[in-house]
């Protein structure tokens, strides 16, 4: 008896910590008509593919994602989701969606498909992209209440196999894409911050908005605006941490340790420009941070910290640029050397859409060569996400008032890599306040081809830069409002103009594609 009850106690133990480790997607999932014009209209199809199969297809293809069916009315399915949102991370609705448009607006992400070869009076577009039911008083139907939670992106299944396999194929890929974008949200508000304040009186972003009107402040409220906003609309934690206990945690680390990170990142180099010694500070102050990262379970990190001891002495600068870009998002953890939330959930949400690493950067805009110029202290070494690295040279950095004397304590690190030339990329940002990503595309060019007179530009300003030709580049400069939208924005490589679009939908905010018509 006694061998009995440890057996169901291990049995009981075990199954709560393989409930505890299913962080997979749940996927609120429904069909809420046949899937064909088989009844009332035409014959029954010669071909095609049942719910089970539908299923089973999603479920062999979207690893991580559980499909919840619910077997019941539309309303009957609304009223469970609505009651138990928290259950569900997204919703699924395959088929007609009848008077009863409810649960396609409960505020989830949440994809209707269309099955084609079923009529189209139960599939609502205009209402599913803007939550318009009336439109003024250009209704035909009296009645009717608009929808605020607008969070849905549609899709189409050919069921009755009419199509070509390619065709078919397409659709099908198309659905697991946005089911998939689904579970990349689910996995964004998993996110955690670490904030290291440089001061308690800390201003959030204040860098970014600082070039506004000579007579514009910072409300009072601007910091707790800031994180509410944040966390209502991403669900996200940012564990603060004051610079004092990085100062105390910079001094227990073991000196030993740093220099061999140090060595390590100095072995990678391309050419070495600073000092060993500021190396091996800016490898310490990285390891520092990564053990208050793993105290504080904190996957993502910012901080605005510019010493290692707060004595604002020279000899004791530090920035923290080189151990983010060689250390954090070499192993896939997304970091930024200034307190910008909404840049670090935007590259924490590229890193999560296509595993590549982001650069923050100042912008500017050169509307005579065509060009946007991304500037800054760090740049991704890996920025295709793979083990595929660019040549980089460690620099002193361009912001210390010793940067041109290396072996004085204080001219600090930067760096300086190229990404290739030729590569399609995307300047964008999260706008959390306002509920907007603005975003627009380029493409690299070698920036010492359009720059040819006598000073060299990796010795102006910042030395991590991406230049990148830029199609209206006088309509994104135009747009340029640094008080509401800020002097910095997030580099990705690709063109990712389609995946934030739709990703976007989802997290319910509105996207401003700053070189297109509107």
């Amino acid at each position: 008896m006694k061998k009995l009850l440890l057996i169901i106690a291990a049995l009981v133990l075990q199954t709560a910590i393989t409930s505890a480790q299913n962080t997979n997607t749940r996927l609120f999932t429904i069909f809420t008509s046949a899937g064909c014009g088989c009844t009332g209209s035409g014959g029954a199809p010669l071909s095609f593919t049942t719910h089970e199969q539908i299923l089973h297809a999603l479920q062999e293809e979207c690893t991580g994602v559980d499909f919840i069916e619910f077997k019941g009315s539309i309303t009957a399915a609304f009223n469970e989701v609505n009651k138990n949102k928290n259950k569900y991370d997204g919703v699924l609705i395959i088929g007609r969606v009848d008077n009863d448009y409810r649960l396609a607006f409960t505020g989830l992400p949440t994809i209707v498909v269309y099955n084609l070869w079923e009529f189209q009076s139960g599939h609502h577009y205009h209402i599913f992209a803007t939550g318009k039911v009336k439109d003024d008083d250009k209704n035909i139907l009296e009645g009717g209440t608009n929808y605020q939670d607008v969070k849905i992106l549609t899709a189409q299944l050919d069921r009755r196999n009419l199509c070509a396999p390619p065709v078919r194929e397409s659709m099908f890929n198309d659905l697991v894409y946005k089911i998939n974008l689904i579970k990349t949200v689910k996995e964004l508000k998993e996110t955690r911050i670490l904030m290291i304040r440089s001061g308690r009186d800390e201003i959030i972003a204040s860098v970014n908005y600082k070039a506004g009107d000579y007579n514009q402040k910072y409300p009072a409220d601007h910091n707790e605006r800031y994180l509410r906003n944040f966390r209502d609309l991403f669900g996200i934690e940012i564990v603060v941490v004051e610079a004092e206990e990085f100062y105390e945690t910079y001094g227990k680390i073991d000196p030993a340790r740093a220099e061999e990170v140090a060595d390590e990142w100095i072995r990678g180099a391309r050419t070495v420009e600073a000092s060993r010694a500021e190396i091996i500070k800016s490898a310490r102050g990285y390891l520092a941070i990564d053990a208050l990262r793993g105290k504080y379970n904190c996957n993502a990190v910012s901080t605005h910290v510019r010493s290692v001891t707060g004595n604002n002495e020279i000899k004791d600068r530090y920035n923290p640029g080189l151990g983010f870009e060689l250390g954090f998002k070499t192993r896939g953890i997304q970091a930024v050397c200034q307190n910008y939330p909404d840049i670090l959930i935007s590259q924490v949400l590229a890193y999560l859409l296509t595993g590549r690493p982001s650069m923050l950067g100042d912008q500017m805009y050169d509307i005579d060569n065509s060009v946007e110029i991304v500037l800054h202290c760090g740049i991704p070494v890996n920025p295709y996400g793979d083990d595929r690295r660019m040549p980089y040279t460690i620099t002193t950095h361009a912001e210390s008032p010793v940067r041109d004397r290396p072996e004085i304590p204080g001219s600090s690190t930067g760096m300086r890599a190229e990404w290739p030339v030729g590569e399609p990329v995307t300047f964008w940002e999260i706008h959390s306040i306002i509920g907007q990503i603005r975003l627009h595309t380029g493409q690299i060019i070698d920036g010492h081809s359009v720059y040819t007179g006598g000073e060299n530009i990796d010795n102006v300003m910042c030395t991590a830069k991406v230049i990148a030709r830029v199609d209206n580049i006088k309509k994104v400069r135009d747009q340029h409002f640094p008080s509401l939208y800020g002097i910095h924005h997030c580099i990705t490589m690709g063109d990712l103009r389609q995946q934030i679009i739709d990703v976007a939908t989802l997290l319910g905010l509105n996207v401003i594609e700053r070189d297109r018509p509107k």
